[in-house]
């Protein structure tokens, strides 16, 4: 996919910060387990951050884990995604990782059982089968993905309605295979800034052609002196980068090949089918239903939490960077036109987050 064509939109929307804001405590449902000790049984926790802080939706904000310390130790996030009947789950997205330099590979599992997600190495829980949507670009034994660079790394599956999912981080040195638990971490020690995981949801159809994508200095004042000069003042630019650390989707180290600005999409959708636009019922949230009020309106509580989006829900592999942003809604209203029987028209605004 190139120069950031539009076709069908995708939205990735976070389940554990959906629950968070409706009252789910972070502490024993969103965890890193440390069993303490050293070895390959062992799993490390946080030396920098804290837990809720791997969840806070802000992937500049690192977290780190002491992994060059313990280089055959894994580091084990245990969710609770309240399965059952009560979600499914598509993606898994790792947002402002290093694992390329810390020479290390994620592992993703479920089960029913929460024990089996909370061991190292998940013997006992269910393999996800899962395919590259950004930077996973190899993956082993269905559920174990390589990051071929630092950044950000997006997987999607079949939906699982298993309670509760498992995400190992372990090292790539000296394993017997890709796919095996024997690997040991590099000496750069291993940084997350952000973890989502939910169900990405596509919207029935494209926009209508009269899109328009902005790119926006809102961080940029100009102002005039009485003499008619005029100056510019810049807080920031937009996306930052270094050697350790990226906004989501930017794959550069170097701040000077960095885009500048904040991408904006105003999107209009017409001739919506009802069943598209709302639950079947409204008054209890099912999340076996499909509507873009269930899927995305509702779990981002409107323009409260971020989001993942794409902007082609097909562009997936190399270079699919370009067409996915972290992003907020621009807008407190979701206004839905009737144009025909059981038909409406829905506008969107969407503005990236750094």
């Amino acid at each position: 996919m190139a120069n950031m064509n539009i076709r069908t939109p995708r939205f990735y929307c976070d389940y554990i910060n959906y629950r968070l804001s409706r009252g789910i405590p972070q502490n024993t449902y969103y965890d890193v387990k440390d069993t303490g000790g050293s070895g390959a049984t062992a799993s490390r926790g946080l030396q920098s951050g804290t837990e809720a802080e791997l969840f806070d939706m802000r992937p500049l904000n690192l977290c780190g884990f002491d992994t060059g310390g313990d280089p055959d130790s894994r580091v084990v996030i245990s969710l609770d995604v309240m399965g059952e009947s009560e979600s499914k789950i598509s993606f898994v997205a790792i947002l402002n990782h290093n694992l390329a330099t810390a020479e290390g590979k994620i592992r993703i599992s479920a089960h029913d059982t929460k024990s089996n997600i909370e061991a190292v190495n998940f013997g006992s829980a269910t393999a996800i089968s899962c395919t590259e949507v950004v930077n996973a670009d190899t993956i082993h034994s269905n559920n174990v993905i390589t990051p071929a660079t630092d950044g950000s790394t997006i997987v999607k599956f079949t939906e699982s309605d298993l309670r509760y999912f498992g995400i190992q981080f372990e090292g790539i040195n000296g394993q017997t295979d890709a796919g095996a638990v024997d690997g040991t971490w590099g000496s750069t020690d291993l940084t997350v800034g952000c973890i989502l995981i939910g169900e990405y949801y596509d919207m029935p159809n494209s926009p209508d052609l009269a899109v328009q994508r902005s790119i926006i200095y809102d961080n940029v004042s100009v102002q005039e002196s009485i003499g008619g000069q005029r100056y510019g003042n810049m807080t920031n630019h937009g996306r930052q980068v270094s050697a350790t650390s990226k906004s989501p989707f930017s794959t550069t180290t170097s701040q000077q090949q960095v885009f500048g600005g904040r991408i904006a999409y105003d999107m209009n959708f017409s001739y919506m089918a009802s069943t598209d636009v709302m639950p079947a019922e409204y008054d209890t949230y099912n999340p076996t239903d499909d509507s873009t009020i269930e899927d995305v309106w509702n779990l981002t509580n409107g323009p409260h939490l971020p989001f993942i989006f794409s902007c082609d829900k097909d562009s997936e592999g190399d270079n699919a960077e370009s067409e996915h942003i972290f992003a907020r809604f621009g807008q407190n209203s979701l206004d839905m036109q009737q144009v025909a029987l059981d038909t409406f028209n829905i506008s969107m605004r969407i503005e990236e987050e750094f």
